[in-house]
């Protein structure tokens, strides 16, 4: 589900509405249980989103046995999602385009999503924990919103945030410009990193500040303002730090 989800946002931060997706399941041997019932829960649970989004799968593929000295690969389902841009105007690219728009975090409330990320392998050699349950309906919503937003021409540019969380997803949003940002986040700096599913980082110019606000609700947080000073100034809790979008 959290394969699919972000193949949706990929699609929506571009400005497009998401039509329909394909994939291609990686897993071990299905003859051992445990790997056939990781294989058969993945298939259940895109089944599921896809229904939720909209995305109908129009084709796939499998690759099983993939296994080395008796060690299966982790389960991983690779997916690939196409989507529609009605209007060549709606399109949205991932990086800030003017000095003084809005900075605004849209999705769900960022958490302590740790468990299978690329962080937690690096810092502890090994994958584990609960995933957090997505609530596939309240993101289908607000991604539906945002699409609206986007066609309405509220929104100047969007990044969604995947590997590496909001810290990453900052970041990217600010390559190959001049600009820089300045924001605060309501939560630790080690959250900074989590991998929650279905968050946006989007500019907004000042004008449509309310517009955007009121077609958002409460799936939206102003976290920040784009800057000329080519530096991300980020405030966690009461950690604050700069660091030059260069570096």
């Amino acid at each position: 589900q959290m394969a699919v989800t972000e193949a949706c946002a990929n699609i929506i931060s571009s400005g497009a509405l998401p039509l329909a997706m394909t994939d291609c399941l990686n897993y071990g041997d299905p003859n051992d249980p445990e790997i056939y019932y990781e294989l058969h829960q993945s298939v259940a649970g895109m089944a599921q989103a896809c229904e939720i989004f909209d995305t109908p799968v129009i084709s796939g593929n499998v690759s099983l046995y993939n296994e080395n000295n008796g060690e299966a690969i982790y389960g991983t389902p690779m997916v690939g999602m196409v989507g529609l841009i009605a209007d060549t105007k709606h399109i949205i690219q991932a990086t800030a385009k003017n000095a003084g728009e809005l900075l605004y975090l849209v999705g769900p409330q960022t958490k302590a999503d740790f468990a299978g990320s690329e962080l937690q392998e690096m810092l502890t050699g090994k994958i584990s924990g609960t995933l957090a349950p997505l609530d596939l309906k309240q993101l289908a919503q607000t991604f539906t919103n945002l699409h609206q937003a986007m066609k309405q021409g509220l929104v100047t540019s969007s990044h969604d945030a995947s590997e590496g969380g909001l810290g990453v997803c900052l970041a990217e949003l600010f390559f190959k410009t001049e600009l820089g940002a300045k924001v605060k986040f309501d939560f630790s700096a080690a959250e900074l990193f989590s991998e929650t599913a279905g968050r946006f980082l989007v500019t907004v110019a000042k004008k449509d500040q309310q517009a955007f606000e009121a077609l958002l609700g409460q799936a939206q947080v102003l976290v920040g303002e784009v800057t000329q000073t080519k530096e991300l100034d980020v405030t966690v809790n009461e950690t604050r730090f700069t660091v030059p979008v260069a570096t």
